[in-house]
């Protein structure tokens, strides 16, 4: 949690849970040009995640407008999920950091297959986040481990989930693979580094109202939509 200075003392005090939670105002961007809608959304820290977005347009566009029966969420991605279902070869390494409660985000069969352990150690330990590391690679030697053919198909099971069903990836505080290519290269692929992002340096004193924050993504929202 966040400290809080005081305004007549140069020391930082505990933030007062007890008042509320840290929350941070995000800002999003319909375009409606399309046949479906597409959603420019400002990533913040404390603030909603895409299944939160998802799940409050559902009950807005449901419940209270009655404009729509369900919402689908779809993430665009760079090629990067698509090259590595395509090219991996064999797995060297696989970096993973869940948190325990999020898992209940993921389908319950990838969960039953690969990550019931980690479930377990959730519900029993209660740790914040838990890291799982698999080495397919001895250090300084190109020769794999029994057991990759699993880790292979384990790996673009969850790839293959991560892209016809994309809820799954808020799952996932990291999931990086370590692999080799058809080619015998080394390649990295970094999930949450796939997603296309807006990345902007912002001068708050300049922001005076929602049409300034459009101003600073428009062009490149634009260059975005014009490629989906």
């Amino acid at each position: 949690m966040p400290k809080i200075k005081p305004k007549d003392k140069l020391q930082l005090v505990p933030f007062d849970s007890t008042i509320g939670s840290i929350a941070e105002e995000t800002h999003f961007f319909i375009d409606y040009s399309n046949h479906y809608a597409v959603l420019c959304v400002e990533y913040n820290y404390h603030g909603p995640r895409i299944s939160d977005i998802e799940y409050y347009f559902r009950n807005i566009a449901r419940y209270k407008l009655k404009l729509s029966k369900k919402t689908e969420v779809a993430f665009y991605m760079d090629a990067a999920l698509d090259t590595a279902l395509n090219d991996l070869e064999n797995v060297l390494n696989i970096d993973v950091k869940v948190k325990p409660k999020k898992l209940a985000q993921v389908d319950t069969d990838i969960v039953g297959s690969y990550f019931t352990g980690i479930s377990t150690l959730g519900q029993k330990l209660q740790p914040k986040f838990v890291k799982l590391e698999m080495m397919y690679q001895t250090a300084g030697s190109s020769k794999m481990t029994n057991g990759n053919t699993e880790a292979k198909k384990m790996v673009k099971n969850i790839m293959r989930r991560f892209k016809a069903k994309p809820y799954n990836i808020d799952g996932f505080e990291n999931f990086v693979v370590k692999y080799e290519d058809k080619d015998g290269a080394e390649q990295v692929f970094n999930l949450l580094k796939g997603k296309k992002e807006l990345i902007l340096q912002v001068d708050l004193k300049k922001i005076q109202s929602l049409g300034d924050w459009y101003e600073l993504i428009e062009e490149q929202f634009t260059e975005t939509l014009a490629v989906l």
